[in-house]
């Protein structure tokens, strides 16, 4: 019996045992699996459910999660204990930020090093501990820092984020909402942070329209700045804009006028030379509001040296059905249009374009007061006049109609 249980498992590492009344018993001493499996394993455990976008940040039940990987045994701890670090999800507990604080301050090796991406809000933080905590992270890649609407709770300030770029140089994503930030902050993140792609600012008070020049060692490729309230987008601010040739998507909310943006990339093209060089030749996803000021011709010009745009979203333009046409030659990689406030298209001039930009797979009309649903595609349900939602569905039967030659209006 002890030989017949020793081939059937010689391929594992156990050990086989006879006692005197005949009983075997095997103690099973599992391989180690490579590190490359665990790795994956931990990974699918991360990953969210069939059918759910990836999330922009970790939840909480993922810390969990790995958490339990943690103990394991030995080699998931190994494996495990690094990426619990890389994205800390802090809680509304105002003494979890201290005892993180107090652990990196003690733990051999430091275990801050492994932090990568961090989320914070002034429910959890405020300028002492942060002070405290951006000593411990050199490697900090990803920011996003939080003031919250109430009143009640101290926000967090430039007195500390003005040391933050020293101590952190390897950001490449900083987000900062509804915060003061001081020029000395601003001239900081310019100094040291060589490697910041990605620029997200929100509802920033007393920004001056000078800061991108601050930050003209930073490459960046992503610039979003929203702002409420009364806010003017001047001559000066888009041209430090035009520095960043790897610029891939501008996001503008509340800034008026933002045709000022395509008018000076269209006014930075040599009158003399018959090929266009862009403004910004990477140029993928542009998003502007307050846009009273684009009509045809600008527009026109515009997306002839920006050949590349994936997304475009305008609010107020003063545009026609030639705009459409244009975007349909000029736009060969187009997917996604959202058009607000837009009256001079119409509802052939819709499906037309539909039918010849190829690459689209959503479109969005809002208060687009000459656009009928019915008249673009037949089977549309019935919405106000003036709105059009189009998933990739839509836009297939679109196209499906005009190849059978049934097309309604």
């Amino acid at each position: 019996m002890k030989r017949y249980a020793e081939e059937l498992l010689q391929h594992e590492r156990s050990t086989i045992q006879v006692k005197p009344d005949g009983t075997v018993i095997i103690t099973p001493h599992l391989q180690q699996l490579p590190n490359e499996i665990l790795a994956r394993i931990i990974h699918y455990i991360l990953e969210p459910e069939p059918g759910m976008s990836q999330p922009d940040s970790r939840g909480v039940c993922d810390q969990l999660d790995l958490c339990e990987c943690t103990l394991v045994n030995k080699q998931f701890y190994a494996i495990a204990y690094p990426l619990l670090w890389r994205e800390p999800v802090l809680e509304f507990d105002p003494t979890q930020l201290q005892r993180i604080n107090d652990y990196l301050a003690t733990k051999e090796p430091p275990m801050g090093h492994y932090v990568r991406k961090l989320s914070l809000d002034n429910h959890a933080c405020n300028d002492t501990e942060l002070l405290l905590l951006m000593r411990h992270i050199p490697h900090l890649e990803t920011l996003s820092i939080e003031n919250s609407p109430d009143d009640h709770l101290p926000p967090m300030t430039s007195r500390s984020l003005q040391h933050l770029p020293h101590h952190c140089s390897h950001l490449t994503s900083l987000t900062l909402s509804r915060i003061h930030l001081s020029e000395a902050a601003i001239r900081a993140i310019g100094e040291h942070c060589h490697q910041l792609t990605d620029l997200i600012f929100n509802i920033i008070t007393d920004l001056k329209d000078d800061f991108l020049s601050a930050l003209s060692n930073c490459p960046l490729k992503k610039i979003r700045i929203c702002h409420i309230g009364e806010r003017i987008l001047t001559e000066k601010l888009v041209m430090d804009m035009t520095r960043f040739q790897d610029l891939a998507e501008l996001n503008l909310t509340i800034y008026e006028p933002s045709g000022l943006i395509m008018t000076i990339a269209n006014n930075l093209q040599p009158k003399n030379k018959t090929a266009v060089d862009p403004c910004w030749p990477r140029l993928q996803v542009l998003n502007l509001e307050c846009c009273d000021d684009i009509d045809d011709a600008t527009f026109i010009c515009f997306i002839k040296t920006h050949p590349h745009l994936e997304f475009l979203r305008l609010d107020g333009a003063n545009l026609t059905n030639a705009s459409l046409d244009a975007m349909a030659v000029s736009l060969r990689g187009l997917r996604r249009v959202m058009l607000n406030n837009v009256s001079g298209i119409s509802s052939g001039g819709v499906r037309r374009w539909i039918q010849n930009c190829q690459g689209l797979v959503f479109v969005e009309f809002r208060q687009c007061d000459q656009i009928v649903g019915r008249d673009v595609l037949e089977t549309y349900n019935d919405e106000p006049r003036g709105f059009l939602d189009l998933n990739e569905d839509d836009i297939f039967k679109i196209r499906r109609a005009q190849g059978t030659g049934n097309v309604h209006g």
